[in-house]
């Protein structure tokens, strides 16, 4: 008999038809393509907009911050992506998040101005939203609860070696042809096509397809339940309640950080393309492909909630790191920092929802309130810290208080694994027997 990829026979899953080796294997292979696209996006349209589109103007800071402030806060859309799901079959929803997250991103080659760049990436981060809770759906049914941390360090390992590789050819490439954009993105979706391919492939293999979703209601009310649902389970669910404040105090203070860097990258230490993607992406990346599947094997023994603690903590150093630095060197240094604690915050990010979620069907529900929290906080404080940077003239402030919100999210995580280990304690404690129930 075959045992579901999720190693649970009551989740209501369908069994697999390949080995988890294999399944791993395919799912690496997709992941590397995928990488192709999405491993330039985060660093290469601020850089666009600061070097390409709107190289000088009173608003050019501005601007940046409504680039940068794109990725996380239309994050906020993944929970209606999320009941798109699980009303949908899981070929048809791969599709639809292919048409609105990849092919915007196909016509960003042909963009003659920040307006229609900024229209383009609006489009495409907020199809983007819609990957969370499927990557949530996937890690649950292809992989056992035994060895989800390492498979996960595995798959993020191939992402960071191909975001790596995509990284140094792309910022290299930018910096000798500064059109060079105008080809990259119709070679990297061309890429991602295959890759797309190959994941629907593994997705029918694995008895994914089959797996049964909800009938489709049309009645106006089904658009407000994700939202209603979200406010139901942060209500009830007190532990994921608490990982969610201690992930919304770490989201502060990197949202501050994400939205100074390019100013300071190019404004500062006047870096260019290849500059700034080696210093900060290239060497970020590395960094976490090195630490993650240690961090991976750490994590199925210490849980998301110590790791993510961990990480926090390693973070505050990143922003203190940026203001003492002088140059690319220093932001390097800074960002080798900044890909430790990243690396243990790409564990805790997914599988923190992925193992608190009470049952398989209801992990997608709980990764897009994750991701739709991610969207809140950065609507919040990207703003927040573009603001104190105008206000005072310097990054002293932002980023100080930055650091601070690391340490304060580490200090909630500590005191967030004391409650679950109590709850752990008191729920293995046998009931008296005058107390059971009939």
């Amino acid at each position: 008999m075959l045992v579901p990829a999720d190693g649970n026979l009551e989740s209501g899953v369908p069994t697999s038809k390949l080995r988890p080796s294999t399944v791993l294997a395919v799912h690496v292979v997709f992941t590397v393509l995928n990488a192709a696209l999405f491993g330039n996006l985060v660093w290469l349209v601020p850089m666009l907009v600061r070097l390409h589109f709107v190289p000088d103007g009173q608003w050019r800071d501005w601007q940046t911050t409504l680039v940068t402030t794109a990725v996380p806060t239309l994050l906020i859309f993944s929970i209606f992506w999320g009941e798109l799901l699980r009303r949908t079959a899981l070929p048809r929803y791969v599709v639809y998040w292919w048409l609105a997250t990849v092919f915007p991103l196909l016509w960003l080659a042909l963009a003659r101005n920040y307006w229609q760049l900024l229209a383009l990436h609006v489009v495409a981060c907020i199809g983007q939203a819609g990957w969370m809770p499927l990557y949530g759906r996937l890690l649950k049914h292809f992989y056992p609860d035994a060895i989800r941390g390492r498979a996960f360090g595995v798959l993020n390992a191939a992402r960071l070696g191909g975001g790596l590789a995509a990284i140094y050819l792309v910022g290299t490439w930018l910096e000798s042809d500064a059109d060079a954009f105008r080809v990259y993105f119709p070679v990297a979706v061309g890429i991602q096509v295959v890759g797309t391919g190959v994941l629907l492939w593994l997705i029918r293999r694995t008895g994914a397809a089959d797996a049964p979703r909800e009938s489709t209601g049309r009645a106006w009310s089904a658009l407000l339940e994700p939202v209603l649902h979200m406010g139901r389970t942060l209500r009830t669910d007190h532990t994921f309640r608490r990982y969610e404040l201690a992930y919304m105090t770490y989201g502060a203070a990197f949202m501050v950080c994400d939205a100074l860097l390019p100013v300071l990258g190019t404004d500062q230490f006047h870096m260019g393309y290849g500059d700034y993607a080696h210093s900060t992406q290239l060497t970020r990346t590395l960094v976490m492909l090195i630490m993650i599947i240690p961090l991976g094997w750490v994590l199925d023994r210490l849980g998301p909630v110590r790791t993510s603690g961990f990480a926090f903590g390693v973070l505050a150093i990143y922003p203190v790191g940026l203001l003492l630095a002088r140059g690319a060197v220093g932001v390097g240094l800074a960002s080798s920092i900044y890909g430790v604690g990243l690396a243990g915050v790409m564990m805790g990010w997914m599988l923190g929802p992925v193992s608190l979620a009470p049952s398989a069907d209801t992990v997608p529900r709980y990764v897009a309130i994750h991701a739709t929290l991610v969207g809140v906080r950065g609507l919040v404080f990207q703003g927040l810290g573009m603001s104190l940077y105008k206000a005072t003239g310097s990054f002293a402030l932002p980023l100080l208080l930055a650091a601070a919100a690391f340490v304060w999210a580490a200090g909630q995580m500590w005191q967030l694994q004391g409650h679950v280990r109590r709850s752990r304690f008191l729920a293995a404690m046998p009931i008296p027997e005058k107390e059971a129930p009939a």
